[in-house]
């Protein structure tokens, strides 16, 4: 998981709206895997968790239309965790 990951971060850069909430979907999918192993993972996961953040608050600089859909993904989130 912690691999897929790696690989999926850095499309968080992207300028395409729907590649960075792809990227987290995936990072977040993998962060429950990660959280399911337990162990020495919990560090990881509020490393990964911090990373999500400035993506997210970027897209909120965008059309009306992709912070809407920022601001839900945004509050699934914040409810999931």
């Amino acid at each position: 998981a912690e691999g897929i990951i790696e690989r999926v971060t850095p499309r968080l850069q992207h300028a395409n709206s729907a590649v960075v909430m792809s990227a987290v979907k995936v990072i977040l999918s993998y962060m429950d895997v990660m959280a399911a192993g337990g162990g020495a993972n919990a560090e990881n996961i509020r490393a990964l968790t911090r990373k999500l953040a400035p993506p997210l608050v970027t897209l909120l600089n965008s059309e009306p239309e992709i912070q809407y859909v920022a601001l839900r993904n945004i509050n699934l989130i914040v409810q999931k965790r």
